[in-house]
């Protein structure tokens, strides 16, 4: 049964079937403003102008009794509508459902794909499921591609279509439903960009979003996508593995960002005495350690490899409550160190820990100058300076590689 808040306005059907002007960049996507509603249940609410913008573009309707009901959840049927109007898809007739048309007709444009809704489509719409629609609809080279959900939300918020759902940058709540208010943010930005307008990203959010598709966040901090793999694995010695689980580039200076709430109180102790927090990166390398002999040695995690910037590299202290004595070297949450030595007494056993490593902004801008890129060069510990000390996570080399 079709909704009554979801408008009626369908754009006209050249010919049975087909689908034109897709609209994917320019004004072509603009529709003509109404006159601006009026509901009795948005006034003050944080969604207010967007819902307006939507209604007057005629995506978007409210209720035959004057309201809007922002915080009512959205389904999958009404978001592919929303969608096929947003980007102005023509849309045919016929079907087993009132929104056959709006799915067939986002198929054959390649912004649905089979396999995108799992299960009812009459159930509510999740934030993951919104961004496969808005990133193909929007982006003409994801079109028809079966990308993974993880990909498709950070392709949706590194672009500024969607943002956290909560304070903190990690909150994107990827399988939280979507509401009617949140239907409207997302049609207004994505009527912004058919307008030639520019987004604001949210960087703590992208890099959220980032590390949980791919285990890094270099994209979102340096626009650069040619890390190896992670997990990442390397022998640092004879004896001992490091096992590269994470990287997590932050900016201490962004008090918002990802993981921000793990630096209050940190020391910082950067190459040179002069540079303030605001004047570096860091980069938190999650590691796992597993120990290759048994011999009674051990291994200081902070010190399984140095990245190599030239002499100015430096390091942080995290504050008490992140810095743990209690003999585990486990996995824990958020940004950590364990403050102990890898004892190797049993072959294979395995630690967690963090190496935090200092880097100056104006070092990584004059490696991006210099070779297109950050070089990510680490230094195996005790071992001669050379080919057998050193690994690249990076694609891009500095001028040391052998």
């Amino acid at each position: 049964m079709r909704k009554a808040w979801v408008s009626i306005v369908l754009a006209s059907v050249v010919a049975a079937g087909s689908i034109v002007g897709l609209g994917l960049t320019g004004k072509g996507r603009s529709v003509e403003a109404a006159a601006k509603p009026s509901f009795t249940d948005i006034k003050g609410h944080w969604a207010e102008s967007s819902i307006e913008t939507a209604v007057q573009a005629g995506v978007l309707n409210g209720y035959a009794d004057g309201t809007y009901k922002p915080n009512n959840t959205i389904t999958r049927a009404e978001l592919l509508k929303v969608v096929a109007m947003t980007f102005k898809i023509e849309v045919g007739t016929g079907g087993s459902t009132w929104y056959a048309p709006y799915q067939t007709a986002l198929s054959k444009a390649g912004v649905y794909i089979e396999g995108d809704y799992s299960g009812n489509l009459n159930n509510p719409a999740t934030r993951n499921e919104m961004a496969k629609l808005a990133v193909r609809g929007e982006y003409a080279e994801y079109r028809g591609k079966k990308l993974s959900a993880a990909e498709l939300m950070f392709r949706a918020v590194n672009k500024g279509i969607l943002s956290r759902s909560g304070t903190k940058a990690e909150t994107i709540n990827t399988e939280g439903t979507t509401t009617r208010a949140e239907a409207a943010v997302l049609v207004t930005r994505l009527l912004k960009l058919a307008d030639g307008g520019k987004l604001t990203v949210d960087q703590g959010a992208s890099s959220a979003a980032e590390i949980a598709w791919h285990r890094h966040n270099m994209i979102t901090m340096f626009d650069q996508n040619d890390l190896v793999k992670l997990p990442y694995s390397v022998d640092i010695s004879k004896k001992y593995n490091v096992t590269i689980d994470k990287l997590i580039i932050l900016d201490p200076a962004d008090t918002k960002g990802y993981y921000a709430e793990y630096l209050k109180g940190a020391t910082y102790f950067p190459a040179n005495k002069l540079e303030k927090p605001k004047d570096v990166y860091l980069f938190a390398y999650k590691i796992i350690g597993k120990n290759l002999v048994a011999d009674g040695s051990g291994q200081v995690m902070r010190t399984s490899f140095e990245m190599y910037t030239e002499g100015k590299t430096g390091t942080i202290l995290l504050d008490t409550p992140y810095v743990y004595d209690d003999g585990k070297l486990i996995e824990r949450e958020g940004l950590f160190y364990n403050n102990q030595e890898f004892g190797f007494h049993k072959v294979d056993s395995i630690a967690h820990n963090y190496v935090f490593k200092l880097v100056p902004k104006n070092y990584i801008q004059d490696q991006i100058k210099q070779y297109g890129g950050v070089p990510i060069h680490l230094e195996r510990y005790n071992v001669a300076f050379g080919k057998q000390s050193q690994f690249y996570l990076t694609d891009v080399k500095d001028k040391w590689a052998l």
